[in-house]
């Protein structure tokens, strides 16, 4: 029983503070710009590559090549909003034109970067692994989980303590009383969709080294980000934080006892359990924060 448990917080802890990460971004564009973004996951495979690309190909320093990386994807993520402003009254659209970008994009990717190219990014900070009680885990596995806590913490600040942070605020709050008061919806949407796949971005590029990069890694990826995004209530951070660590040890409880297989579906099932009970998710909000 010890060792189940001990098992169960170890786990639990890091894939919820990993998933945390990942579902971060997706939060925030749900939030403020109130848009379904299902193209977000192709930001899973595009810091990746690109990072790839400015180091092997253009011959760039391998930490510069990272930075250049987070930045591009930031500024790549900026290409979705005439998409998402052109589509903002039909929905439908919207969703399918999202989709589509995500699948046209793995599809460039794969194209020029086949699985045979071998892609790996030597961002193992830490090799060895550690015993944790019952446990046994790979340090760079709790290296993700506190970069993901610190970068969470970060935006929470930001978003808490600055000019910035109170203009995507007012905005995900009441758009109509915030462009009263002076705010430019186009900017602020503009700045949540830059800042918003940073994280995924950064955590991705650590994790790598732990997983088999591929182009169409980025679905997977997506549909943790996505239960937590949905469990917690949409573009709610305080809920993403509750809904992470509640998917994370799920995952962890049902990976020990039952078979890893079966986690994906213990928590859709615990999902939608818990939206008919509470329809707006754990802890839905009005405001992003």
């Amino acid at each position: 029983m010890i060792d189940l448990l001990n098992y169960v917080f170890v786990w639990g802890f890091i894939w919820g503070s990993i998933y945390l990460g990942l579902a971060l971004g997706f939060s925030i564009i749900v939030g403020v710009l109130r848009v379904f973004h299902l193209g977000f996951g192709i930001f899973f495979v595009v810091s990746i590559y690109l990072v790839w690309t400015f180091w092997r190909v253009a011959g760039l320093e391998f930490w510069t090549s990272v930075a250049l990386a987070v930045l591009g994807s930031s500024l790549l993520s900026l290409a979705f909003y005439p998409v998402i402003k052109k589509f903002s009254e039909a929905e439908d659209y919207l969703l399918i034109s999202l989709v589509l970008i995500f699948l046209i994009g793995e599809e460039i990717i794969n194209h020029i970067y086949p699985v045979e190219t071998g892609v790996y990014l030597p961002t193992l900070v830490f090799s060895q692994s550690a015993s944790l009680g019952y446990v046994n885990v790979t340090l760079q596995y709790i290296f993700l989980a506190f970069l993901s806590l610190a970068i969470f913490m970060l935006y929470v600040i930001f978003l808490k303590f600055t000019k910035y942070g109170l203009i995507i605020r007012a905005t995900s709050q009441d758009l109509a009383t915030s462009q009263l008061f002076g705010i430019n919806p186009t900017r602020t949407f503009l700045l949540s969709l830059a800042i918003a796949v940073v994280p995924s971005s950064v955590l991705i590029i650590f994790y790598s080294p732990l997983t088999r990069v591929d182009p169409f890694m980025g679905f997977p990826l997506f549909i943790w980000a996505l239960q937590v995004a949905v469990l917690g209530g949409l573009g709610n951070l305080k809920g993403t934080l509750l809904a992470a660590y509640v998917i994370g040890f799920i995952h962890s409880f049902v990976g020990y006892v039952i078979n890893p297989r079966a986690m994906n579906l213990a928590s859709l099932i615990a999902i939608l359990i818990i939206l008919v009970l509470r329809p707006r998710g754990l802890a839905r909000a009005e405001s992003i924060w």
